[in-house]
């Protein structure tokens, strides 16, 4: 349906409906829904203003206008006392050919506007939400164009405002599920440190420094396309996760004040297996294969492998190893290094950076020592904020998020 422009706009200037009707499928929130009204609307139907009012209880919100002078953007009626209201309670269109000759129109709150003539029609007829209105200049009666037209927009508007409210609400339900995602992430990430040597501070503080690291290397556009934004964010949301394999350790092992044996160890380095394991566990429980899941069970179960070849638990190789494996092993080895234990003191940062280069090639991923050495003091700032003094300080549901 092609419709007339406004006489004094340029020719070819005005949108169709229907090019109208695709911008406002587009709207993903009730704002940019009335910005396409307010832009295109008056000058689709020919009109000198065009009103979107919205309802609110038993009110009409003048919430957005386009027009010759000023009319009541802003502004709100009791909804028995207007012509949008009237419309929307009636849910039918309003069509008034002179204002003053209408008791339905309040005439002291149109005199000192332009308005002699108007059409208001609802939006979404079986539940009038919300109404819009077209006004004149001058006393005329509107032709059947012009009121096809104006039903036309307020049924694309009705759609539009529909789709919002879907949007909106699938969004508030991903958000609900990212939150409940992340305390569960956190609440895991927790009683796996409880039982461990290590304190709930290394969760938090290897989740800054693998968000630090990987934020650098993204900056300069190292190991694309499998290092993006998404999986940056990836890492940093399951790094808590790394040792949750560690509560299926016995606690006479992880509770040892000193160096494991040959035997202690390679039960100690079941841990990547078993964290893997519970992941995936979780994964198919749940019924979902996501990217979240996929990097904390590389994760999980990579992290103790090194460049040469010489980790666990597969001896995996270079670039055999996940990515995300490759970033944690750098920052779970710099808080071990800088973090004290009841086996060991800590070791200055400064020692700890000189140990990290000297294993580039070897325990590290070259690329990724070389950016930590240009990164390092901001790990060092990190370990001062959140010092294992500060381990008793609950961990905050969006930390780092």
């Amino acid at each position: 349906m092609q419709v007339v422009p406004n006489r004094n706009m340029p020719a070819g200037s005005a949108l169709s409906v229907e090019e109208l009707a695709l911008e406002l499928s587009m709207a993903r929130g009730i704002d940019e829904v009335m910005a396409v009204i307010r832009t295109h609307a008056r000058d689709i139907v020919g009109a000198d203003g065009i009103t979107f009012v919205l309802r609110d209880g038993d009110e009409c919100f003048y919430a957005d206008e386009d027009a010759i002078s000023p009319l009541w953007k802003g502004q709100r009626f009791p909804i028995q006392t207007c012509v949008s209201g009237w419309a929307m309670l009636h849910r039918e269109m309003v069509v008034i050919d002179d204002i003053y000759a209408d008791d339905r129109v309040p005439h002291a709150a149109y005199r000192p506007t332009f308005v002699k003539s108007m059409v208001m029609t609802p939006v979404r007829r079986d539940d009038p939400v919300a109404a819009i209105g077209a006004y004149w200049r001058k006393r005329r009666r509107p032709s059947a164009n012009e009121l096809r037209t104006l039903r036309w927009i307020a049924n694309s508007a009705a759609v539009a405002l529909t789709n919002v409210a879907l949007y909106e609400s699938l969004k508030a339900a991903r958000d609900e599920a990212i939150r409940a995602r992340e305390a569960i992430v956190l609440a895991m990430a927790s009683l796996a440190a409880t039982r461990d040597n290590e304190t709930a501070n290394h969760v938090r503080r290897t989740q800054q420094f693998i968000k630090i690291l990987a934020e650098a290397a993204l900056l300069r556009n190292l190991f694309a396309p499998e290092l993006d934004a998404e999986q940056v964010d990836r890492m940093v949301k399951s790094a808590p996760l790394h040792d949750i394999g560690k509560i299926g350790i016995p606690d006479k092992i992880l509770q040892k004040p000193g160096r494991l044996d040959p035997d202690e160890f390679e039960v100690m380095k079941s841990h990547a297996e078993m964290g893997r394991a519970a992941l995936a566990t979780a994964e198919k429980h749940l019924g979902v294969c996501t990217p979240f899941f996929r990097t904390a069970q590389e994760i999980a179960y990579s992290h103790h492998e090194r460049w040469d070849g010489s980790g666990y638990p597969r001896g995996l190789k270079a670039r055999d190893i996940p990515l995300s494996g490759r970033f944690m092993a750098l920052v779970d080895v710099y808080d071990a290094l800088v973090s004290e234990r009841i086996y060991k003191k800590s070791m200055p940062h400064a020692e700890a950076v000189a140990l990290i280069a000297g294993e580039s090639g070897r325990h590290f991923d070259p690329q990724l020592v070389d950016i930590f050495l240009e990164v390092e003091a901001e790990f060092a700032e990190i370990s001062r904020l959140m010092s294992d003094e500060l381990a008793l300080n609950p961990l905050p549901a969006t930390a780092a998020w």
